[in-house]
């Protein structure tokens, strides 16, 4: 008796620790703990107003960003180069090139249906409510706009680049919203203020992103814009129109990351399709930015501050416009499937499987006694419901 409770227990813990391993690759995630206060440093900005510059193996500009750079950051370039960071030296960061993604439009809608982060996974890092998924119902085609820096402005139009709580940000979030409705798009922008601009700014918008989930919105983007003030840097004709070009930011220290890379590179894809040049490039940032809430979700950075207004509502305007076929967002449709939703449920179906048959092969003791029970199980099942199809009869 001794010996089979044993069995039964080391069944258990084998069952449980596949479960959670499996749970854990769902996303393919980078992740590792980190205290609320080392979470929300890792997410701001550098406050000295200074910026990185990421450059190759052999000293080439690769890209620059005011937000910090960690060694394991990655960047996929405008050409789909995808480098990784190696090192950081003072305002330098270098990184080695890792392959090139292969990104073409298919011409198919993205998965908007529930996407499984994991057990015991979600608000791990900042300890925070524990809200709902994205509903496979969301077919209001709703998309929510917020803004974290909501000081965030261009230098050029309003003579400063903070204007606290009516930044110039909440004017290129209502260019998004705007641009999204007249496609028959239900937006929805809130323009909350979470100011100051300091290392717990995140955790304050996170509130106003948790109030939204009850109207189940299919994505999620937070309006920022750049810190570097080399002007020229997002500037692109794309079109034939001069426009700020638009970096998309993923966190990689959530659950969610590989969900929300996808939506990066489709949208990338997309835009390189129909405008291209408008997308700088993706930026996997170590960091949560609250993506942790759902997938799909992302930063937009729109330009830099040196920017004129003018030109970001351009890209933005763009944008909008192109972003609802990535979607597949239009009046009266459902949402519909994204690579990284698929294998986060493809994992954690295995793993139960898996664990399950560990379990009964050590309760019983043999592979042979497992398939016993699981037909035992079987029939007993199959009786059961021909009694209950009986009673109703």
């Amino acid at each position: 008796m001794k010996n089979k409770n044993r069995k039964t227990l080391i069944a258990s813990i084998i069952s449980i620790f596949l479960i959670l391993a499996a749970s854990f690759s769902v996303s393919n995630m980078q992740i590792h703990a980190v205290s609320d206060s080392e979470l929300n440093f890792l997410e701001g900005e550098r406050p000295d107003g200074q910026y990185y510059t990421i450059r190759d193996e052999d000293g080439n500009i690769i890209d620059k960003t005011s937000r910090f750079v960690f060694v394991g950051d990655e960047f996929i370039t405008r050409d789909n180069l995808r480098y990784k960071v190696t090192r950081v030296n003072g305002d330098e960061a270098y990184a080695k090139l890792s392959g090139k993604e292969e990104l073409k439009w298919n011409g198919n809608k993205i998965s908007l249906k529930n996407y499984f982060t994991g057990i015991g996974v979600r608000g791990m890092y900042t300890g925070s409510e524990n809200v709902p998924f994205q509903g496979a119902e969301a077919n209001n085609n709703a998309v929510l706009i917020y803004h974290t820096h909501s000081d965030e402005s261009y230098l050029p139009t309003s003579g400063t680049e903070s204007k606290p709580a009516s930044g110039d940000v909440f004017k290129v979030g209502e260019v998004v919203a705007n641009t999204m409705k007249e496609k028959g798009v239900n937006v929805i922008q809130d323009k909350t203020p979470h100011e100051p601009k300091d290392n717990n700014a995140y955790k304050r918008s996170r509130r106003t992103v948790v109030k939204h989930l009850d109207e189940k919105p299919v994505a999620i983007f937070d309006i920022h814009r750049d810190g570097i003030p080399d002007p020229e840097f997002y500037l692109e004709e794309v079109s034939g129109e001069k426009v700020a070009q638009i970096r998309l930011v993923v966190g990689r220290q959530n659950a969610n990351m590989q969900a929300n890379l996808d939506f990066a590179k489709q949208i990338k894809a997309y835009l390189d399709e129909k405008r291209p040049g408008l997308i700088h490039s993706i930026f996997l940032a170590r960091g949560n930015y609250n993506q942790d809430i759902a997938p799909r979700n992302l930063i937009l950075e729109m330009g830099t501050y040196t920017n004129s207004l003018e030109r970001v509502q351009n890209g933005a305007r763009m944008f909008a416009d192109t972003v609802p076929a990535v979607l597949g967002v239009t009046p009266g449709t459902s949402p519909g499937s994204t690579p990284g939703d698929w294998k986060g449920i493809f994992w954690v179906i295995i793993a139960l499987v898996v664990g399950g048959m560990a379990f009964l092969v050590l309760s019983t003791g043999s592979l042979r006694g497992a398939v016993e029970k699981l037909k035992q199980f079987g029939s007993w099942e199959w009786a059961d419901m021909r009694n209950r199809m009986r009673k109703k009869e």
